[in-house]
């Protein structure tokens, strides 16, 4: 390590750009080194953005022809860990089976993603596997330029453009025979491997023990099979037989996190942790939705769920309205405490606060506070309007209790006393 003056520049490692000025003679590698300049400055700027989902991207289960799997997928932007921004321009559908051969692509430009190379060649082996689907950078040049010179002959490299794009790849997830096998939790089991939910409770039980495994099945991917190149969009559950059983977009989607100054606690305060609370949250009601579809009346929450977010909101049966759950079947076999009544005004409170606590794990026999809210059962609340759905927001038993009546705010008939 050298050791520097106070206010001696230090050029080590700096973005070049090259000095113009009149009477210059200029060539092809002082503009091409011109753009790598503009090209280092942007990636510098998108990593202090951080990786993941800026917006878009959606990624859906799209009508399958035969056994070939296709998924659509929205457009929208994302940055890599390199500062790349991958941008997808129109609403595409992507067919999961690479061919036999490789597709004859234009010629990749060497300027770009040189860092960015495939992993994987062939074919994938069909048969049931949960995959992660990723985004990762691609180049393509195309047109014709002209060219110039003393004897007008052809040139190689006249192309036009230099295009930036962006391509899909997939990943096999590892899993046990008796993971794969238990179709039921397996969704909820994918999920939490990649949030982490077990090297949490180590994480905190030892947080000055080094970590190098990292937090969740996704770092373990880093860096031989997931590289820095890549943007999780989703996790798939794929089979030969049944094709796409699942899109669970949440497992892995991520929006934009900064990295942590000091990556020793960003497991516990960093931004990445608050990322992946919320995602807990959404894909916890994504999988309801899908849930609702055949008899949610009778759904038991441990039938299809290891791992419940520490906060979340289930939407009740009511004859005649959109399909929803019991919640005393719901909650079956678990100790819960209400339905409770609390004001509209504390739910969002309540679910902010909820996600800064560890996941409910249904495997113990901890408590659940179960909450109703006030204003979808008050006729004075949504009178002369439509009848509210309803629903129950459930919270960990370790997240404080959240009913208290509170003089000149709670309304009689819907409050609670200690």
């Amino acid at each position: 390590m050298n050791t520097r003056q106070l206010s001696e520049a230090i050029l080590d490692g700096g973005i070049r750009s090259n000095n113009f000025f009149n009477g210059r003679l200029l060539s092809a590698e002082d503009l091409s080194g011109e753009q790598q300049a503009n090209r280092s400055g942007h990636q510098a700027l998108g990593q202090s953005v951080g990786d993941g989902i800026a917006y878009g991207l959606e990624v859906s289960k799209a009508n399958q022809a035969g056994n070939d799997p296709i998924v659509s997928v929205q457009p929208g932007l994302a940055i890599n860990r390199y500062g790349d921004t991958l941008r997808l321009n129109t609403a595409t559908d992507v067919s999961l089976v690479r061919p036999a051969e490789s597709l004859s692509l234009p010629a990749v430009a060497q300027a770009g993603f040189n860092a960015c190379q495939p992993l994987q060649t062939g074919s994938y082996v069909t048969g049931a596997g949960v995959y992660l689907l990723v985004l990762c950078p691609a180049q393509g040049r195309e047109g014709r330029a002209l060219i110039g010179g003393l004897n007008n002959n052809a040139s190689g490299c006249n192309t036009r453009f230099i295009v930036d794009g962006v391509k899909f790849r997939l990943i096999q997830l590892e899993l046990t025979p008796s993971e794969l096998n238990d179709a039921d939790h397996l969704r909820n089991t994918v999920a939490y491997k990649c949030f982490g939910a077990s090297d949490m409770k180590s994480l905190i039980s030892d947080p000055f023990r080094t970590h190098p495994e990292g937090n969740g099945l996704l770092d373990r991917l880093r860096p031989s099979r997931l590289t820095d190149c890549d943007v999780p969009l989703a996790v798939l559950h794929w089979s030969g037989t049944g094709g796409i059983r699942f899109v669970d977009m949440w497992s892995a989607r991520r929006p934009t996190v900064r990295a942590s100054i000091d990556g020793r606690w960003n497991g516990i305060a960093g931004e990445r942790r608050a990322s992946e609370a919320e995602a807990m949250f959404l894909q916890f009601a994504d999988q309801l939705d899908a849930l609702r579809i055949v008899n949610p009346e009778g759904v038991v929450a441990s039938q299809y769920f290891r791992y419940l977010p520490p906060v979340g909101v289930l939407p009740l049966a009511r004859p005649g309205a959109v399909r929803g759950f019991n919640y005393w079947k719901f909650f079956e076999q678990r100790v819960y405490r209400g339905p409770i009544f609390i004001e509209g005004s504390r739910v969002e409170a309540l679910i902010r606060r909820g996600m800064s606590y560890a996941p409910i794990d249904l495997n113990n026999g901890e408590m659940v506070w179960l909450y109703v809210v006030r204003e979808t059962y008050d006729p004075r609340a949504f009178s002369p309007g439509p009848t509210p759905f309803e629903y129950v927001v459930f919270a960990s038993g370790h997240i404080p209790f959240h009913g208290e009546a509170l003089y000149n705010v709670a309304r009689w008939n819907y409050s609670n006393y200690s």
